[in-house]
């Protein structure tokens, strides 16, 4: 053997009972697991007391941008020490590739937010973009969506139009060709532009290519706020009717949906918990779908995230033009009220200018106070002077502060897998879930609260969302399977990380194994380590 752990409770992925065992690799494989204590190996490590898993899959990632920097095991170095050795890429409709004809600055402008070192962009397709990764080698394993807002980028002059026949065609052979060049599935980001001016039939249309090929469609919902028809104030809220949008790709096509972080967004929101968990399970019974989600009642994303779809293909104008600034802040007043939304939620997280770097960690509410300005006022400035690829990070996401009775409920439902949903780059003010993601599941939300048992939590960190993501070799312990494997400390893992220092390590991850290669020891990852491996779509089942 190259590596033994011995004497670990060894939990396989699958939610049944530890078992007390040895745990040897070989060739970056499990190549036996029982008594192996007459067995030689390379290195030998005494688990005794301390937790076997498989790794851990990041169910929701962005740092498919960052890994083809030449230095990215620096910058993710977070993940791996957390125990991640998978991440799903591409998501909310934005991926890398393809970049098509005359559509690198469209690319290249969703980019910026995403990665923080220059990229050369030396690829054109899905196949091009993986076949660079693996050539250079990449830190960790990644599983690689397409990203729906990525080609319609590409496809369409005019991104706030509806598409026409012949740009749906389109649209759906380059899914297609993403897909045969090793994309596991499609993802849209239905709260973003382009995204929020396709309807259901394009998307629909688009995904036809998924049950040819055996892919997953995810997707970054158009609603996560409740919201209920003027008209009619007892229909169903739009976060509900959300969920149906996300099940109507599986009822066109029979294949498997993942309705992205599911959060709830705003104190009005939150009554909503109940009854989109019910409706999921209704959903689920006879629609293969399921969720995932995140640890915290905050989460990451676009400082332009309130403002109306109209104004976002016309920024500059809406936050300058008076007759428009008005119509904004009118809109984004009503947002304030009707779904139980402060500015003291929204901190500024990263700013492209780097002169302008101080605002970093500051809410808009704290902005508006230096100020002496009403905070609203304040936002729209800070639109202008920021810029729109500025990063915040909300926190009303299913809860404020200790309040996270609707978190709770969306962790411990069965069909959720766990994600980071970070955008981690290097800079500007870091999300906790980049540090602390999958030790705080297990930390606060196993060993504390007993919100779930430990089988359960790793098997939906692992063995699930493996299945999920049609992911074959991993998510588990069994011979053969690659060598993924996380050591830890169920009475001392947990994350570290507060709203005002979210940079700090996580305890009781002792080491990470990524293809048979220890990647982490005593908690600190070898950033030059390029263990891990592209996972390619191969007909509805992922292989390296």
């Amino acid at each position: 053997m190259d590596l033994i752990i011995r004497s670990a409770a060894v939990h396989d992925g699958t939610g049944a009972p530890a078992t007390i065992t040895d745990v040897g690799v070989a060739a970056g494989r499990i190549a036996a697991i029982g008594d192996l204590s007459n067995t030689a190996a390379g290195e030998v490590i005494d688990g005794t007391g301390l937790v076997l898993a498989p790794g851990f899959i990041d169910m929701h990632s962005h740092s498919d941008w960052v890994l083809p920097q030449p230095h990215h095991g620096a910058v993710l170095a977070p993940l791996l020490e957390q125990g991640i050795t998978t991440i799903v890429g591409g998501n909310c409709g934005s991926s890398p590739a393809p970049i098509l004809p005359n559509r690198e600055g469209r690319v290249r402008n969703v980019g910026r937010m995403l990665h923080d070192e220059a990229l050369e962009y030396d690829w054109s397709d899905m196949a091009s973009f993986l076949d660079l990764l693996e050539r250079q080698g990449v830190a960790v394993n990644l599983a690689q969506l397409v990203g729906h807002g990525t080609i319609r980028s590409g496809i369409m002059d005019k991104v706030d139009e509806a598409a026409d026949g012949a740009q749906t065609a389109a649209m759906t052979d380059a899914v297609r060709e993403a897909l045969d060049g090793g994309a596991m599935g499609l993802s849209t980001g239905l709260g973003y532009a382009p995204g929020v001016f396709s309807d259901r039939e394009e998307l629909v249309a688009v995904s036809a290519p998924l049950k040819e090929r055996g892919g997953l469609y995810t997707s970054h919902a158009r609603s996560y706020v409740a919201v209920s028809s003027r008209s009619d104030p007892d229909a169903t809220p739009s976060n509900i009717r959300a969920l149906d949008e996300t099940a109507a790709v599986h009822r066109a096509h029979g294949v498997k949906v993942q309705h992205s972080h599911l959060i709830f967004v705003g104190d009005a929101t939150w009554p909503t918990t109940d009854a989109a968990l019910e409706h999921l399970d209704r959903l689920a019974e006879d629609v293969d779908i399921a969720c995932d989600a995140f640890p915290y009642v905050g989460g990451n994303t676009t400082l332009v995230v309130f403002m109306p779809p109209w104004s976002l293909t016309r920024l500059s104008e809406a936050v300058t033009d008076p007759d428009l600034r008005a119509k904004a802040k009118a809109s984004l007043e009503r947002q304030q009220a009707t779904f139980g939304m402060c500015w003291d939620d929204t901190q500024i997280m990263w700013v492209p200018d780097r002169t302008k770097a101080r605002y970093e960690g500051m809410t808009v509410a704290e902005i508006a106070a230096e100020r002496g300005e009403n905070a609203t006022e304040t936002y729209l400035d800070l639109i202008a002077e920021l810029g729109g690829r500025t990063r915040i990070i909300n926190w009303n996401y299913s809860g404020r502060d200790d309040e996270e009775s609707s978190l709770r409920k969306v962790l411990k439902h069965p069909r959720t897998c766990f994600e980071t949903d970070t955008i981690l780059t290097g800079q500007g003010f870091d999300n906790p879930a980049s540090y602390g993601t999958f030790p705080r599941i297990l930390g606060r939300y196993v060993r504390e609260l007993g919100l779930f048992s430990l089988e359960e939590a790793i098997h939906r960190m692992t063995g699930m969302s493996a299945e999920r993501m049609n992911i074959a070799d991993r998510g588990r312990i069994d011979v053969g399977l690659a060598a993924d494997l996380v050591l830890f400390d169920a009475a001392t893992v947990g994350d570290n990380t507060t709203r005002k220092a979210p940079d700090r390590s996580p305890s009781g991850i002792e080491l990470v194994v990524l293809n048979g290669t220890v990647v982490v020891r005593a908690g600190r990852f070898d950033v030059n380590a390029r263990a891990g491996s592209v996972l390619r779509l191969q007909r509805g089942r992922v292989a390296a």
